[in-house]
């Protein structure tokens, strides 16, 4: 399953929540806000694991947005999440 996240974790608890929930074989896919979690150090903590393993998707546009740049974790273009969500099926949207 895709878990999406799109609020700040800073002011949100939804990607604390989907981590929780997270099962194995499961990915995560940061957007719009909640990309900010990639240079927070406790969420790179929990979040780098994911990305090791090759679950941790973070859309390039919003990276871009809020001009940062993602050292771990895939960044995607729209095309590649159409791609994705193609292949996984219908995400578990957090809000």
């Amino acid at each position: 399953m895709l878990h999406t996240v799109k609020d700040s974790p800073l002011n949100h608890h939804t990607l604390a929540q989907a981590l929780h929930y997270m099962q194995p074989g499961d990915r995560l896919l940061l957007w719009q806000d909640a990309v900010i979690a990639l240079s927070a150090p406790v969420w790179r903590v929990q979040l780098e694991p994911l990305a090791a393993n090759g679950a941790l998707y973070v859309m390039q546009e919003d990276l871009q947005a809020r001009g940062l740049v993602a050292d771990f974790g895939q960044p995607l273009a729209m095309a590649e999440l159409v791609e994705l969500i193609a292949e996984l099926g219908s995400p578990q949207a957090w809000s």
